[in-house]
């Protein structure tokens, strides 16, 4: 017998649920009784929870326009009826009910831990707006500013991880500890080690890799720190490097200042990584003293990535409601992909359950 199997997907459609509430009329007092209908059950013709939340995950997650949504609902599924003005109140009635569910999240990542902590640029209104990020390996939330200054300074404890933003220093003096990405320093070496030839970035380079590397050996082999003397050989090479790289600058010739400038002397980019790894020298090193803290920023990278793709697609926020909206389901949405969840059913869940599962 020779067999062959053909996996396909059954003709989509919707299904219509009527709900029939009795009606009863009293024998002796002539009043009239009726029964309730399901919670949710408001008019008398329209859609049901599953293509709502549907309409939204299609929009927020998978990055559609409303008009498309449309489209897309009425090939799929004969939904004839839905227009752009339904999937834009959908969302934002989403983003209403979810509101307890974002809190729960800022209120987990405000316990302390390592936090990432990124931000990048959008338009909303015409105008440039700031998009803010705190996530960690399970949470994720998102928040809209006018203000790229405007840095979440009520966490506290814990580490915060970033890429040196002076607002971070300077407005989060409740949080135990700071770490720099290695990251921006390793792209910084490398642009200074091609462009500006100067030779101690590239023993600077070898030395943070060589010194991730060891962590990571550390890690697999179930250890959590290095030993004293690797550590104390690692610092040691970073300060000779430093050294080495200070005295290269303090021979070349000073930049020519314009006729009248103020403040302090300009310096080359070199000479400025060069300070800003000497002065913050705990936080560039915290992964090795901290295995809890991680040589990149790349947390927050990847949790921003999507917000980015929006911002390519549709350029701007017609309103910094609407981008608030968009940015509060979104840390849902990346909350619960963290912690392995169906998005499209997490959707159709009310905030209790949704907590329930984080």
């Amino acid at each position: 017998m020779e067999r062959r199997q053909v996996y396909d997907i059954p003709v989509p459609r919707l299904e219509v649920t009527e709900h029939q509430a009795a009606i009863y009329c009293c024998g002796y007092c002539r009043a009239t009784t009726t029964a309730t209908f399901p919670d949710g059950v408001n008019a008398h013709v329209q859609y049901g929870k599953r293509i709502r939340a549907a309409a939204v995950y299609c929009n927020v997650q998978q990055l559609i326009p409303e008009d498309r949504v449309c489209q897309l609902l009425r090939d799929l599924f004969g939904a004839t009826s839905l227009c752009a003005a339904s999937v834009t109140n959908w969302v934002n009635g989403t983003a209403r009910t979810l509101g307890g569910v974002v809190e729960h999240i800022l209120a987990r990542l405000n316990e302390g831990g390592v936090r990432h902590l990124d931000e990048t640029g959008l338009r909303v209104a015409g105008k440039l707006h700031w998009l803010h990020s705190i996530s960690d390996l399970a949470f994720t939330h998102y928040r809209i500013s006018a203000k790229r200054g405007a840095v979440p300074s009520f966490l506290t404890g814990g580490t915060i991880v970033h890429d040196h933003w002076k607002s971070y220093y300077a407005h989060m003096s409740g949080v135990d500890a700071h770490a720099l990405c290695g990251a921006h320093h390793l792209r910084e070496l490398k642009a200074i080690e091609e462009i500006e030839k100067e030779p101690w970035a590239c023993a600077m380079s070898v030395l943070r890799n060589s010194a991730n590397q060891l962590k990571c050996a550390a890690q697999g082999r179930g250890e959590t720190e290095l030993p004293t003397s690797v550590h104390h050989g690692i610092l040691t090479k970073y300060m000779a490097i430093l050294t080495e790289g200070l005295a290269f600058h303090e021979r070349q010739d000073p930049l020519a200042r314009r006729t009248g400038a103020r403040g302090r002397k300009a310096r080359r980019p070199g000479h400025n990584l060069l300070v800003r790894l000497r002065d913050y020298r705990d936080d560039v090193l915290r992964f090795l003293t901290d295995f809890t803290v991680p040589f990149t920023n790349n947390q927050a990278e990847r949790d921003l990535r999507m917000m980015k793709l929006r911002m390519k697609i549709s350029g701007t926020f017609r309103t910094l409601e609407g981008a608030q909206v968009f940015a509060d389901i979104r840390s849902v949405i990346s909350t619960v992909r963290k912690h392995g969840g169906n998005i499209l059913e997490t959707l159709t869940l009310s905030p209790q359950q949704i907590i329930a599962g984080l």
